[in-house]
């Protein structure tokens, strides 16, 4: 499935309003913009506006006689294939834009106008595929990082609900459990089954399946939380490994990570105590769980990190 091109704030609102009221739905068949506003209960002008638009962005182009078509990009948002989902991220990406325009709010109160995993069924459904899609461009780095198993093959992936690391650990002979909030895993557990992996429904902050496990996967879950929740979660993780076992931390590291900084914002606006945290302070968390680092892996391109150590 070929990729949304490279859009910026305004085009992204402006492909999610044409998603969101049914325009691109119009356009699966050539038709004029006169014709998929008809179809569509749209205003004829500003479909107009908005199809010359999308035809600039990448997501139209033109099918002669006037008349419009999807690309390959936009028809991707129309209907999905498999994990890839175009339309997920968009639908995040515009839910980051508008978390960011009340953060003079969030500068007064210091609450999140968001909440990253919340909303309805569907908010959390559009997600969570949106989660699929962004890892699997990570899962085969993560996946060679932390290697087949060696002896034990036992691990548990912490908030893995959306299945695309899990399915990948799967594939290198590992036995996996995916822990996560009930609400959350009632969505990805079919899947997960299917694939013959475990569940567990479950809270990482108060406690964890019990072990031993060979690894504890902790995939982008420590900047949701606050210091001394994230600590203890770390803490928590690292008593649930067989001696040797291995912790492997994900995340985007916010000193070394490029996206560190903004990444820090967006945890700012979406969750209640979560940050981008420095390398420092990870190391710190594992060293104090028993498990020092001692590899740190730089994956997509030094976006994300993955801390990986092991329990004395």
């Amino acid at each position: 499935m070929p990729p949304l091109p490279a859009m910026d704030w305004r085009s992204v609102l402006v492909a999610h309003a044409a998603l969101a009221t049914g325009l691109l739905a119009a356009l699966e068949e050539p038709a004029t913009p006169a014709e998929a506003a008809g179809a569509a209960g749209l205003d004829p002008r500003a479909t107009r506006v908005v199809c010359t638009a999308l035809t600039s962005s990448g997501v139209l182009e033109p099918a002669g006689d006037g008349r419009l078509r999807l690309t390959d990009a936009g028809a991707a948002l129309v209907r999905p294939e498999g994990d890839r989902d175009p339309a997920g991220e968009l639908f995040l990406e515009v839910r980051a834009i508008r978390s960011h325009l009340r953060l003079d709010e969030t500068l007064l109160t210091g609450r999140p106008p968001d909440e990253v995993s919340g909303g309805d069924r569907a908010t959390r459904e559009r997600f969570m595929r949106a989660m699929r899609q962004v890892a699997g461009e990570r899962a085969d780095e993560t996946a060679a990082a932390i290697g087949p198993p060696r002896g034990g093959g036992r691990l548990l992936d912490v908030g893995g609900a959306p299945g695309t690391y899990a399915r990948r650990m799967a594939a290198e002979g590992w036995s996996v459990t995916v822990l996560d909030l009930p609400e959350t895993l009632e969505i990805g557990e079919p899947d997960l089954r299917a694939a013959g992996i475990a569940t567990v429904a479950g809270d990482a902050t108060r406690a964890l399946p019990a072990g031993p496990w060979d690894v504890v996967y902790l995939g982008n879950v420590v900047h949701l939380f606050d210091p001394a929740t994230a600590a203890a979660l770390l803490a928590r993780a690292g008593a649930a490994l067989a001696p040797g076992g291995l912790l492997a931390v994900q995340e985007v590291v916010g000193d070394l990570s490029p996206q560190g900084p903004s990444f820090g914002v967006m945890m700012l606006l979406s969750t209640a105590g979560g940050d981008a945290y420095d390398e420092g302070r990870l190391r710190g968390w594992m060293a104090d769980a028993g498990c020092p680092v001692e590899r740190a892996v730089a994956i997509a391109g030094g976006w994300h990190h993955l801390l990986l150590g092991r329990r004395r």
